[in-house]
Parts: structure tokens; C-alpha cells; sequence
């Protein structure tokens, strides 16, 4: 739970981008846990730029990051562009501060470095 506004990361890159956010949630906050995250994707969904999210679960129930979504977009500027939804906004506020959830969110942006492909060779 967070009593302050969450800080969004500004991208304006225009090169696409990878949003991975890490969250711990207590096993027993899952299902509340995941209805809010799902009301939460499915208003990005509609967004220009948006490619695709994935929400992973860990297989490990005592795992401190228990899910982690891993969200691609078209461009770092659409990301930040489609923050500015004031619906988004509140919406991912009233999910960090449930008094029933106890999260905590580690949400970061990041570009591709390295790619890995079956057979590859990756040192000279």
C-alpha cells in the first residue's frame, strides 16, 4: 500500500520499449490482486502503441516477487502518453492504496541488448 503517488518513468523514446513490473503480493491477496491488475491492463489495452502484456506468475508461492508483468510498446513516448489517462491514473492509485492489498510495485522501462535465439553463439 502506498500513501503517496506513484512516480511514473518518463520515456520519450521512440524506439519500442519493455515495461517489466515486479510486484510482491502476499499468496493470499492473489485473486484480489489480480482483479485489480486486469481492470488496470485492460485500460492500457486500448492504447495506441500498446503490443502486448504478459502477467508472470512465480511457481514458488514463498517467492517475494510473486508477479511480474512484462508489458511491450510500440514507443517509449506512446507508454508515457498513455500514463496520462486520467482513468489509468486512478485506477492503478486505488490498486496501491486497497486497504485489502499489501503490494508493493518495482516498475521499470527497458530496451532490448541482447538477444538470445536456439544455437546461438553469443561470444566471439
Amino acid at each position: 500500500m502506498t500513501d503517496v503517488p506513484f512516480t511514473r518513468t518518463e520515456t520519450p523514446v521512440l524506439e519500442p520499449i519493455t515495461m517489466i513490473n515486479a510486484f510482491t503480493v502476499p499468496v493470499e491477496e492473489s485473486e484480489r490482486f489480480l482483479r485489480r491488475w486486469k481492470s488496470n491492463a485492460e485500460i492500457m489495452a486500448g492504447k495506441p502503441g500498446f503490443v502486448r502484456a504478459r502477467l508472470h506468475q512465480s511457481l514458488i508461492n514463498g517467492a517475494e516477487l510473486r508477479y511480474v508483468n512484462v508489458a511491450h510498446w510500440e514507443s517509449g513516448a506512446q507508454l508515457e502518453e498513455a500514463q496520462k489517462d486520467p482513468e489509468w491514473y486512478a485506477n492503478t492509485l486505488q490498486m496501491l492504496n486497497d486497504p485489502e492489498l499489501h503490494i508493493q510495485a518495482r516498475p521499470s522501462i527497458y530496451e532490448v541488448v541482447v538477444e538470445v535465439e536456439p544455437g546461438a553463439r553469443l561470444l566471439p
